[in-house]
């Protein structure tokens, strides 16, 4: 007997990607956390939510050989996301962060794409200024490094300038609110683009979570 296997709607979709988020962040925090430290304060004090607009004509206009070699022609939002991270990296831990060694310095950044008017995903037209919203959960020994760098206005207007970035919306993870099904809210605004994507696949890669496991590198 034939049995129709129902897709699950956006919403569950969203809402499981949230809870890998949650469980991800809390395993983060777990491995870099001191022994009388709990997970709610670690992610106060190192957490935050940081929104990522683009300058799309200024993205548009580069090409191969041109000022930037973060930004060759035809990488995504998600590959400029990760050549966020690296750079960060190497202005925290240093040029060698690459190494195994300098692991444990490293945060968790876990980053969305996201479109405009996605919560009415029905009452969308074409797919318009896409954007990225990120979780970073830094460690205790590289965080004043990153308020240092987003609070001096020359560092930071440079650090914008080459990745062509309009603006950075960083707001600091000082709370642990949750939807009434358990995940976190922050997490569920962050992945609510994925939920709708996964059902028509308009864009073929809408997540990233770095570092990367370099178990996962070898399988």
């Amino acid at each position: 007997m034939h049995q129709d296997v129902s897709k699950p709607s956006p919403t569950t979709i969203t809402q499981q990607y949230a809870s890998w988020f949650d469980e991800r962040i809390d395993q983060f925090i777990e491995e870099h956390k001191g022994r009388f430290d709990s997970v709610s304060t670690f992610k106060k004090r190192n957490g935050y939510l940081i929104t990522i607009s683009f300058d799309h004509s200024r993205r548009n206009q580069r090409h191969e050989g041109a000022a930037s070699i973060d930004l060759p022609k035809g990488k995504s939002q998600l590959d400029t996301f990760t050549d966020i991270y690296n750079y960060m990296c190497r202005q925290l831990i240093g040029r060698n962060y690459h190494r195994p060694s300098f692991d444990r310095l490293k945060p968790l950044a876990i980053g969305c794409l996201d479109m405009n008017g996605s919560r009415y995903w029905r009452s969308m037209r074409a797919l318009e200024n896409p954007h990225i919203h990120s979780i970073w959960i830094f460690t205790d020994q590289v965080r004043e490094g990153f308020q240092k760098l987003i609070t001096d206005r020359e560092r930071f207007s440079a650090f914008k300038e080459r990745f062509c970035l309009r603006e950075m919306d960083i707001q600091a993870l000082d709370h642990d609110h949750r939807n009434s099904t358990g995940e976190g809210r922050a997490t569920s605004y962050m992945a609510k683009f994925i939920g709708h994507n996964n059902s028509e696949l308009l864009v073929g890669d809408d997540f990233r979570v770095l570092p990367i496991s370099r178990h996962a590198n070898l399988n």
